[in-house]
Parts: structure tokens; sequence; C-alpha cells
């Protein structure tokens, strides 16, 4: 998925929160080599689409998550009115909610499970060996990214 060609009905959340840090109007948490991996979308509840490496150097993509359904049998969408979480028996890929005030509440992100290194946790983001708390990301398209674009 490119950020240019994002899926049909995605809407970019006003306002995101992800390990203390704060999205305003950013359309994706991470590119990598161009491709977004991880997209939360605004909605009554949190909606994901979750992109896979194919390959070993991260050129093509295959879509394991779209818009809250799994592709994967042996990966599961779980939640309620209000939350979302991709799980695997290896544990939570991503966990998220959508708040009362409307923010979405990002309170983990494990891309380690599918090869990537990008780890969110209450506390913090951590991306490609950095540590990223209490900073605020206002109308751009991308939080983070890595590689070629």
């Amino acid at each position: 998925m490119k950020l240019n060609s994002l899926p049909t009905g995605y809407v970019t959340p006003p306002n995101l929160e992800i390990g203390t840090n704060k999205l305003n109007n950013v359309t994706a948490i991470l590119e990598v080599n161009g491709n977004i991996p991880l997209l939360i979308g605004d909605g009554d509840k949190p909606r994901v689409w979750l992109y896979i490496p194919a390959d070993n150097n991260g050129n093509e993509w295959y879509p394991l998550i779209k818009d809250n359904f799994s592709t994967n049998p042996n990966v599961l969408v779980i939640g309620d009115k209000s939350s979302t979480t991709i799980a695997t028996k290896q544990g939570n890929i991503l966990t998220c909610k959508k708040r009362s005030d409307g923010v979405i509440e990002v309170s983990k992100v494990d891309l380690t499970l599918i090869g990537l290194n990008f780890v969110a946790t209450n506390d913090s983001v951590k991306f490609m060996n950095n540590t990223f708390t209490k900073n605020t990301f206002s109308n751009v398209g991308v939080m983070f990214g890595a590689g070629n674009a």
C-alpha cells in the first residue's frame, strides 16, 4: 500500500496518540521503502490495515488485515464497539481504541512479529534503536520513514 493510493473508505484520524506522542492529521505512522505497512483509520472504532513484507528486500507486500478483516486464519481481529486488537499465537501485534473524546489511542504495536523494527507501548515508540516520547506531529503524511521512498 502506498501513501498516494490508500484504501477506499480510509479516513485519516484527526487525533491519534501512540506512546505519549500525539499525531494530529497524520495519515500513517510508518513508511518502509515507500510502502505503508500499518494504517489506522478513523471510524466508530479504529479501522486497521496491516501489510507484511513478502520478500527480504521489503519491495513486495502482502495484505494481512484489510479494514479489520484478516486474510490469514492464524491472525485474529478482535475487539468491541470502540477497540481493535490484532492477535496472533505469538502475541498481539496491535491494540488500539477510540476514546469518548474521539482520539484514537494506540496502546500497543509490535511489528517485530512481522519482521519490522517498530514497537510502541503506552510509554514510548521505539523505531530503529531510537526512542520517541512526548512529541507532536501535525499535518504530515507519515510519522516515521525508512528505506527508499
